[in-house]
């Protein structure tokens, strides 16, 4: 399944990223419009499923997969450069944990303000679109050497922090009470 495929790809070009990043100012700049490719193409491949009735349990599941890695690798790898606070990893990374276990456990919100903000492809662009903002200008800033957009990426990264737990909220008012079952292992 070609949507799939891209989903995969999206994964293995982030981690070429990460790995080639700042060893050469004319790569980096490529690497840079990577980036942005990385986060385009999350949208494309869910386009790509639904035209061609490629849907799937396995695609969605490697999908959402490829999103956390993705994301962390980049909120990780921007903290250990030392343009972010640790902060900020820690709690994207645990603003995702929260919310895949309560999706897997309840599902996603299906009707009103709390299905606009966490299932609409609006809020859903916003959010891709924050992100590869925040990620491009963090790995722009010191290809270019600009303190300004150092400056204008952390604001970005707040941004992106921000709009991630604001969609996070409505699964937290959304979700009945959890019933514990026994830990049968």
């Amino acid at each position: 399944m070609l949507a799939n495929t891209i989903t995969i790809a999206r994964t293995v070009l982030t981690f070429a990223v990460i790995a080639l990043f700042g060893h050469q100012r004319a790569l980096s700049i490529a690497l840079i419009f990577i980036i942005a490719v990385i986060f385009a193409l999350d949208a494309v491949d869910g386009y790509i499923a639904r035209k061609r009735s490629e849907t799937s349990k396995l695609g969605e599941v490697l999908d959402t997969l490829a999103d956390r890695i993705i994301e962390n690798t980049f909120w990780v790898y921007f903290t250990t450069t030392g343009q972010l606070p640790v902060w900020m990893p820690i709690v994207v990374m645990a603003r995702g944990f929260t919310t895949d276990a309560l999706q897997r456990t309840h599902g996603y919100p299906t009707n009103g303000w709390t299905h606009a903000l966490t299932r609409s492809r609006i809020s859903r662009a916003i959010s891709g679109i924050t992100k590869m903002l925040a990620f491009t200008s963090l790995a722009s800033a010191p290809v270019f050497n600009n303190p300004h957009l150092e400056a204008a990426s952390l604001r970005l990264a707040i941004l992106a922090v921000g709009f991630c737990l604001l969609r996070g909220l409505p699964f937290l008012f959304s979700t009945p009470a959890i019933k514990m079952q026994p830990d049968r292992h």
